[in-house]
């Protein structure tokens, strides 16, 4: 009797605890549009416009070229300039931060998302290819062979699953 009383107390207490943890998510998508930060209970990202309805329930519309940075299902994307491998800026783009460490951010961008490459010029069927970037103080660099790359992930201490 004393075991299950014990037992059924650890259970209630977890299952408040889990509760406690899950009721705390609010607020983790965000955007950061023209200077001003929003938390975000849902984000619509149209073809000009961005619509974030915020955690009080406001509904904020924003023109896309204002948005500088946001966090959507636990992803977070910046927009960065995308450079080839000389270091020339091709365009501005908004690339997936996958990691920070001492100063140092890692990226990821899906070149052929779109079914067209700026990088290469290519039209392509519908296949990722992503490309990897580093931000280091201020200027990106795009990580252009498979020794780099590694090098880097170790860096940043990411797997690589193949």
């Amino acid at each position: 009797m004393y075991y299950t009383m014990k037992t059924l107390g650890i259970i209630a207490c977890l299952i408040m605890l889990s509760i406690a943890a899950t009721a705390g998510t609010p607020g983790k998508d965000f955007v950061i549009a023209d200077g001003v930060y929003y938390d975000c209970a849902e984000i619509h990202r149209g073809f000009s416009n961005t619509t974030i309805t915020t955690t009080d329930g406001e509904k904020v519309k924003v023109p896309n070229f204002l948005v500088q940075s946001f966090r959507q299902h636990g992803r977070q994307y910046e927009l960065l300039p995308l450079v080839n491998g000389k270091g020339d800026t091709v365009a501005m783009t908004y690339m997936e931060l996958i990691a920070c460490h001492n100063g140092c951010s890692l990226y990821r961008y899906c070149t052929n998302c779109n079914k067209y490459d700026p990088l290469s010029g290519e039209i392509a069927p519908m296949n990722h290819i992503y490309r990897y970037f580093v931000l280091k103080n201020g200027k990106i660099s795009l990580l252009h062979d498979d020794a780099t790359t590694c090098d880097a992930m170790a860096f940043f201490n990411v797997r690589v699953i193949k």
